[in-house]
């Protein structure tokens, strides 16, 4: 049997994009915050699913396994937290596409956002789009604008999130920097 071993070359220590490493996006964001936390930046976590567990099996004493659960109530968004005082939370996404879909977003999030910065926090989506390894952060009342505009066509294109967002420079540590465009949007003046 062959045993694959990892290239001993430095490759590994350059940095890197998302795409290049195979990270799930959602991954990244989770080493960010932590990255985040490490250097005292930001305190952000991953919201859990809110579950309600029906059935579980105990095939033995320590192997116990979930086998029927179902959502309890819809969850809101993603991420949140607190960054330079302010409360943060923000929903994360990823296209595959020049574009993103409104159908990928529920309304239950986007009235959350939006109440969110109606109460002084900071709102957004951040949307990876996937073809061209770009990530943009896009300020909720923007997002708003195009969402509710049913004269439009329902989406957010790569074009216009260049316009309306802000790119997020992604490197090694950490990943994806995206307090770097909170910091350009929110507190640039």
């Amino acid at each position: 049997m062959k045993t694959k071993y990892p290239d001993p070359g430095l490759n590994h220590l350059k940095p890197t994009k998302i795409k290049t490493q195979g990270m799930l996006f959602e991954n990244a964001l989770n080493i960010t915050n932590e990255y985040y936390r490490i250097h005292n930046r930001a305190i952000i976590y991953k919201k859990p699913t809110p579950i309600q567990v029906v059935k579980v099996e105990y095939p033995s004493r320590n192997k116990a396994r979930i086998v029927e659960a179902f959502y309890r109530t819809p969850s809101t968004t993603d991420y949140n937290g607190i960054y330079r005082g302010k409360y943060i939370d923000y929903e994360a996404k990823e296209t595959n596409n020049l574009r993103f879909a409104f159908k990928h977003i529920f309304p239950h999030q986007i009235e959350h956002l939006t109440k969110t910065t109606e109460h002084g926090g900071i709102a957004f989506i951040i949307i990876y789009y996937k073809k061209v390894d770009e990530i943009y952060i896009i300020d909720i009342n923007d997002f708003n604008e195009f969402y509710y505009d049913k004269t439009r066509e329902q989406s957010i294109s790569l074009v216009l999130a260049k316009e309306i967002g802000i790119l997020v420079p992604q490197g090694y540590t950490p990943p994806i920097d995206y307090l770097y465009a909170v910091d350009y949007y929110y507190f640039k003046k």
